[in-house]
């Protein structure tokens, strides 16, 4: 491995929580220790999640400006089944925050909240109390939600067309403990509000047929 993809696992790493030293792409100790605590950890970032709020369900903020979480949108990466087959789900993490950093988004940090991967594995993005950058005209109280893959899909597929069994149990997981901690009112899919066939499935038929 390069120590730029080497650096990009560490930015990952460090952004699930877990402490791999200096972003400097050597391979040293505490950088091995982090990967292997993230290994243990089934890929679930350290950070502990938000606590729920004491009344009207958390909250994002971006700067003094505060919004409740009310919706959950689901996206998908667009990649193919073995996109970084075999790589560490914080290096995955790392180049799709490579992709929104870099022109033309030149975005401040990744636009998702949370990344669930093939496996079922999941990673946090941004945290939940910031505002994202996944659907234009509605980042402000929504929560964004990545599944690896997608790649060639359309609106009308079913979601195993495109997914995984673990990321289904995954996703719904997620949700649930999102609900746990917000005042959800409305779960939709990318392509509801953008002609775009993000997230590769109709989100209301899947939430139907649990």
């Amino acid at each position: 491995m390069t120590k730029e993809a080497l650096a990009r696992v560490q930015t990952g790493l460090r952004d699930l929580g877990y402490d791999p030293g200096p972003i400097d792409g050597l391979w040293g100790a505490r950088t091995r220790a982090a990967a292997q605590a993230l290994i243990d950890a089934n890929g679930r970032a350290a950070t502990p999640a938000p606590r729920p709020a004491p009344a009207g369900g958390a909250m994002i903020h971006q700067g003094a400006t505060r919004h409740p979480v009310r919706e959950i949108i689901i996206h998908c990466a667009a990649t193919r089944p073995d996109w970084m087959a075999g790589r560490p789900l914080a290096e995955k993490v790392a180049e799709i925050r490579r992709w929104h950093m870099s022109p033309p988004n030149n975005w401040r940090d990744i636009g998702y909240h949370w990344i669930i991967d093939r496996d079922g594995a999941r990673a946090q993005g941004r945290a939940e109390t910031e505002i994202g950058a996944h659907t234009v005209g509605r980042n402000s109280g929504t929560i964004g939600i990545c599944l690896l893959g997608g790649h060639g899909s359309s609106e009308r597929d079913a979601f195993a067309a495109n997914f995984t069994p673990a990321q289904d149990a995954a996703l719904r997981q997620l949700i649930a403990e999102i609900r746990g901690r917000s005042a959800i009112t409305l779960i939709t899919g990318h392509n509801q509000y953008a002609a775009k066939a993000c997230p590769g499935f109709n989100v209301p038929a899947w939430l139907a047929a649990a």
